[in-house]
């Protein structure tokens, strides 16, 4: 029997993905898997997605976000008909999409602007029952669910204090944009471009009520820390959205609370390989100097 605490790894991703398979009647034959992150995502034949996730909440979650969009025709991510979803397997939870072939060219950041306009101008439906934003909502899980040995007293200590330090500062924020619906974890690597030409979003697991200033920040980050973008590109996203993150005062505090989850983010895979462990140590040591550049991997 798998435990409650078992972690995500792409044994424990693929025993549930075949139980599900089971329960809903579908083939796992040749699946094949496309990502291990926060879920863990295969293609299966058919031209469908499975997402393994580690929260129920998080995934009927998913599940009403995916409903409310198809209502409202918003260019987004649909789920695979005819399944009662999420469905429960093992330790986790799966959820089944419609599979995006996509095409060039690869969504820009003129795109991402404009699809996060438009989802921020969408009115909410009754029913979305989304939680309040949290700034760091998985910190303390990641933390508890390390393996033991791996990392640190030393570096587990510093975390704990900068997740209390910088919750301290976001609750100080003073926003400026509307707050609603924001999709949490907004970047290019959301966006996918269909058969038709559509510019499509994908990964609602991490949507809430909350300051749109939050969304807007990430790509900000990816340019401004990270260098994953350039100034033009930077330039014609907030052309697009309307609204330059860089020039609010809270940006900084947001900067630094999406380094901390991105960090604690790939500490669940700790120990899968020597690319990753790297990684990891990398950015625990740049996140002592708040000046320090950053170097980081795109995973």
């Amino acid at each position: 029997m798998t435990h409650a605490n078992t972690r995500l790894t792409p044994d424990t991703a693929k025993s549930a993905l075949l139980e599900a398979c089971a329960a809903t009647g579908l083939s796992a034959e040749s699946a094949k898997l496309v990502r291990m992150g926060e879920n863990a995502l295969y293609y299966l034949p058919g031209k469908i997605m499975a997402r393994i996730g580690r929260s129920l909440d998080a995934s009927r979650k998913e599940v009403r976000i995916a409903n409310w969009l198809t209502e409202a025709d918003f260019p987004a991510a649909r789920l695979a008909a005819r399944i009662a979803q999420p469905v429960r397997a093992a330790a986790f939870h799966v959820t089944f999409w419609e599979f995006i072939s996509e095409t060039p060219p690869v969504p820009t950041s003129q795109d991402l602007g404009k699809v996060l306009r438009d989802l921020h101008a969408l009115a909410p439906s009754s029913s979305l029952d989304l939680p309040k934003f949290r700034p760091l909502p998985k910190v303390s899980d990641r933390l508890r669910g390390l393996p033991s040995g791996l990392v640190s007293t030393t570096d587990i200590d510093f975390l704990w204090d900068r997740c209390a330090l910088l919750e301290g500062e976001f609750d100080r924020l003073t926003f400026e944009l509307p707050y609603g619906p924001i999709h949490g974890d907004a970047h290019n690597g959301n966006l996918m471009r269909d058969e038709d030409g559509a510019v499509r979003l994908i990964d609602f697991e991490d949507f809430a009520l909350g300051p749109r200033e939050w969304d807007v920040s990430v790509a900000a980050t990816r340019f401004d820390a990270f260098g994953w973008m350039t100034r033009s590109e930077y330039d014609a996203y907030v052309d697009a959205y309307g609204f330059d993150p860089l020039a609010w005062p809270g940006y900084p505090t947001l900067r630094a609370i999406r380094e901390l989850n991105m960090t604690t983010w790939l500490m669940q895979q700790i120990g899968q390989s020597s690319r990753i462990d790297r990684e990891i140590h990398r950015r625990l040591a740049d996140l002592r100097n708040d000046q320090f550049p950053r170097s980081w991997s795109v995973f």
